[in-house]
């Protein structure tokens, strides 16, 4: 599987680790920022509860709320929660024992991204893979070591 690296084209769901990734590394950063402006960056709510449970204490958490606020929200009904389990269903019937294990956050994410037709930036290769099973285009924040 080839690694596609992000060049800020948009409407992209952004995982969690494409925005702890974009802390680190300042080109990240500036292309992400660059994507806010032009009102591409979609979020949901499992990617607001780890970025809340990643800040660093209550100024943190405020700075993730502020973040986030004029950014769309990508919606976890239960059509995208029926479609996580789809895929985990899916994934187990066509794989190897254990096939189906990914993180719950990554299914989710992969699976809003799937029903709101738009890709995902992630730095995470548990992405790569779901978006390859969910026909999703999933592209590194930058690339990877």
């Amino acid at each position: 599987m080839s690694i596609r690296v992000w060049t800020g084209g948009g409407p992209v769901l952004v995982d969690t680790s494409a925005w702890i990734q974009a802390r680190r590394d300042s080109s990240a950063r500036d292309l992400l920022l660059g994507t806010i402006e032009r009102g591409d960056v979609c979020w949901c709510w499992p990617v607001r509860y780890e970025l809340m449970v990643d800040a660093r204490g209550a100024d943190g958490i405020a700075a993730v709320e502020q973040a986030l606020e004029n950014l769309r929200e990508i919606p976890i009904d239960r059509t995208v929660q029926s479609a996580v389990l789809a895929t985990m269903r899916e994934l187990a019937a066509d794989g190897s024992h254990g096939a189906h294990r990914f993180p719950l956050t990554d299914l989710t994410v992969a699976a809003a991204a799937q029903g709101a037709g738009i890709g995902v930036v992630h730095f995470d290769q548990h992405l790569d893979r779901l978006g390859q099973h969910l026909d999703v285009e999933a592209h590194w924040i930058s690339k990877p070591a």
